[in-house]
């Protein structure tokens, strides 16, 4: 597995108010689930599309964000633990969520602005699921598309529980994870190379809800 120094450690990026409150059952757009081999002939649409949604306010954009990003992706795909979901409406690409498993000699929960109980900073093998990248092109937003891409993402994964970072300023982003189960566990400053100067970093106690609701016929 690569080291997590390798990714831009926490420069999960989840687009303001591409979520959807309602069912993640959809219609027309299809949803993939799938590793680093669904991923590589994705590689340009999945690029394009996180340039078009990030560069927008109120995320954070630096001039050099699009080609770090890309190169992030590309170390992340040599992960064996990587996982994906993409969803397309016919051809075109409109929406993705991935991530990788956080290895157990990680650096995340030291880096925190303020200590976080030792349960929480306690890592071994397999432990912890981040959420590292999510979003969904806003022609197609409300439709479920990112609750189904998020959803089939952490209940195919066999870790207990997942992370991610997000933004301090995606207030609707906040509260749509918090509405999905997830809770705000500390704040990171951003390193050289990461996406955004700051982070709140979210935690998911468990993944065995989802995986029994994609498990109902």
């Amino acid at each position: 597995m690569l080291g997590e120094q390798y990714y831009g450690w926490v420069a999960m990026r989840a687009a303001d108010s591409w979520l959807s409150y309602g069912s993640f059952v959809t219609d027309d757009p299809r949803v993939d689930l799938g590793t680093a081999e669904l991923a590589r002939p994705f590689l340009d649409p999945i690029c394009d599309l996180y340039d078009e949604v990030f560069s927008e306010p109120p995320s954070h954009w630096q001039e050099e964000e699009s080609d770090l990003h890309r190169s992030r992706l590309l170390r992340l795909l040599e992960d064996p633990t990587f996982g994906i979901t993409v969803a397309r409406v016919g051809d075109e690409l409109v929406g993705f969520a991935y991530g990788f498993t956080i290895p157990a000699d990680t650096t995340r929960w030291t880096r925190l602005v303020m200590p976080v109980a030792e349960e929480v900073a306690l890592e071994w093998p397999g432990r912890t699921f981040m959420l590292f990248d999510f979003a969904v092109r806003a022609s197609y937003r409300g439709r479920g598309i990112g609750r189904a891409l998020h959803n089939q993402l952490l209940a195919s994964r066999s870790e207990e529980r997942a992370t991610l970072a997000v933004e301090p300023d995606t207030i609707q982003s906040k509260q749509i994870y918090e509405h999905w189960g997830w809770h705000r566990v500390g704040e990171m400053t951003g390193a050289p190379g990461e996406s955004s100067p700051s982070f709140e970093i979210y935690l998911r106690d468990r993944l065995d809800d989802l995986r029994a609701l994609q498990a109902k016929p």
